[in-house]
C-alpha cells in the first residue's frame, strides 16, 4: 500500500473513532446525566460528520444505532408533543445539512482518487525516465583497448544524477568522465543528458582539458537554474605513454593505487561546473602510471555514505576496499559492497557510482 492509500485510511480511521466515541459519550450522558430529559438531538453532530466521512451503508448503520439509543433511553411513547415537534424540526435541519455534506464527501473522495491517478501517472513517467537513463548509461562502454574498465551506478531513487562516460580522444587515448549533478531524483536526472551532449560536442572542439571545462562552465552557467551545478572529473589515459592527464571540477579526488600498494589521490582542483563566474579557469595535472596500477573514480554517494552514528565512509575506506583487487570488476564490486555494509541497513542518501580502471600487468608502458 502506498502513501496516499495509507493516509486516506488513517484519516478515515481517526474520523470513525471520533464519531463512535462521540455517539458513546452522548448515549452515556443521555442515560446517566439526564434521566428526566433527552439529549438525543446531540446525536446529529456525529451523524453529520459521518455523512461527510462515510459511505451510505456506514452512515445508515450509524443512524439506526443512534435511533436505537434514543429509543432505549427515551421511548417515543413517553415523550411530549413539544419534544416530538422539536425532534422533527431538528431532523429537517439535519437532512438539509446532510445533503451538502454528502456532496462534500464525494468531492473529497474524488480528490483522493485524482491524487492516486496523478501519482500513478507520475510513477509511470519516472519509470520510463529510469529506463531511458539506464539505456544511456548501459551504452557508455569503453572502446576496446588495453585498459580494463568497469563502471557501476546505484541511484538513491528511481532515477539519479550521476553520470559517467568514456570518450575516444584519438591516438589511442581514452577519456574517463564521471559527474555528479547537484540534488537527487528526477531534477538531477533531467540535467544529466545535457551534460553528456555538451561534453561530447566540446571534446571535438577543444584539445586541452582546461579549455573544454572552461567553455562547459560558461554553457551551463547560462543555462542551469540558480543554485544548480555539477561536479566532474575528466581524465585522459594514454596507455602507450603511460600518462594520465586529468582535471577536477569540484569532485571528490580519484584514487590511484600503484602496483606497489601505494595509495595516491589525483590532486588537481577546480570549482564545480555552472557555479562560479564565466571566466573561471580549471587546473590540469599529469601523472605516470605503470602495469598493475588501479584507478578508482567515484561520487560522493560512496565517500559520504553514513552509518547509523552519522560517521562517513570516507576516502581511506575506498582505498582499503579496492586494494589487492585483481580486476576492475572486482574493485567496483568491493567498493560498493564495503559502502553498503558500512551503512548497516541505513537508507542510501545519494546516488553512488564507482568506475575502476585497471592497467593490466602485461601492459607495455613507455
Amino acid at each position: 500500500m502506498n502513501e496516499i492509500e495509507r493516509l486516506e485510511r488513517r484519516i478515515l480511521g481517526v474520523e470513525s473513532t471520533l464519531i463512535l466515541l462521540s455517539i458513546a459519550a452522548i448515549g452515556a450522558a443521555d442515560h446517566v446525566l439526564a434521566p428526566d430529559t433527552s439529549l438525543g438531538f446531540l446525536y446529529l453532530v456525529p451523524l453529520s460528520y459521518s455523512a461527510l466521512a462515510h459511505r451510505w451503508p456506514w452512515f445508515v448503520s450509524l443512524v439506526a444505532l443512534c435511533v436505537a439509543l434514543r429509543q432505549w433511553d427515551t421511548p417515543v411513547g413517553t415523550q411530549s408533543l413539544g419534544t416530538l415537534a422539536l425532534d422533527w424540526a431538528l431532523l429537517a435541519v439535519f437532512v438539509a445539512v446532510v445533503v451538502p455534506l454528502r456532496r462534500l464527501g464525494r468531492a473529497r473522495a474524488a480528490l483522493f482518487r485524482a491524487a492516486r491517478e496523478q501519482r500513478d501517472e507520475l510513477v509511470r513517467e519516472v519509470e520510463m525516465a529510469a529506463a531511458v537513463q539506464r539505456h544511456l548509461l548501459d551504452h557508455h562502454r569503453p572502446p576496446a583497448g588495453p585498459l580494463d574498465i568497469v563502471a557501476r551506478t546505484e541511484p538513491a531513487r528511481v532515477v539519479g544524477g550521476d553520470y559517467y562516460d568514456f570518450v575516444d580522444m584519438g591516438d589511442g587515448r581514452l577519456a574517463v568522465v564521471v559527474a555528479d549533478v547537484s540534488g537527487k531524483g528526477l531534477p538531477a536526472a533531467l540535467v544529466m543528458p545535457a551534460v553528456k551532449i555538451a561534453l561530447r560536442a566540446l571534446v571535438e572542439r577543444h584539445g586541452a582539458i582546461a579549455d573544454l571545462l572552461a567553455e562547459l562552465n560558461r554553457v551551463f552557467l547560462d543555462n542551469l537554474p540558480p543554485a544548480s551545478y555539477f561536479t566532474l572529473v575528466f581524465a585522459v589515459f594514454d596507455p602507450a605513454r603511460g600518462v594520465l592527464v586529468h582535471a577536477n571540477a569540484g569532485h571528490p579526488p580519484a584514487l590511484h593505487l600503484r602496483a606497489t600498494g601505494a595509495a595516491e589521490w589525483l590532486s588537481a582542483e577546480g570549482p564545480a561546473v555552472g557555479l562560479l563566474h564565466a571566466d573561471v579557469r580549471f587546473e590540469t595535472a599529469k601523472r605516470s602510471f605503470g602495469p598493475g596500477d588501479l584507478f578508482v573514480f567515484y561520487t560522493d554517494g560512496i565517500a559520504e555514505a553514513e552509518d547509523a552514528g552519522g560517521s562517513e565512509f570516507g576516502r581511506e575506506r575506498i582505498a582499503t576496499a579496492a586494494h589487492g583487487r585483481g580486476t576492475a570488476a572486482e574493485a567496483v564490486a568491493a567498493v560498493h559492497a564495503a559502502a553498503t555494509a558500512f551503512r548497516s541497513g541505513a537508507p542510501q542518501a545519494d546516488d553512488a557510482t564507482v568506475i575502476a580502471v585497471r592497467v593490466p600487468a602485461a601492459s607495455r608502458v613507455a
